[in-house]
């Protein structure tokens, strides 16, 4: 759950970078850590999943 607000938080952040035009080296950092922290919920979830 803890990761789930994570990510939303960062893609909120995201939202309020781009839709204020900041630095883009700061916006780039935002969004491919929102995109990894998602892929790893998704493949951390998916592999609990199959040990079950």
């Amino acid at each position: 759950m803890t990761r789930l607000i994570a990510i939303g938080v960062l893609i909120g952040l995201a939202v309020l970078l781009f839709k204020y035009r900041t630095n883009e080296k700061l916006q780039k950092a935002v969004i491919y850590t929102s995109v990894m922290g998602a892929a790893s919920y998704v493949i951390y979830i998916v592999l609990m999943e199959l040990i079950r």
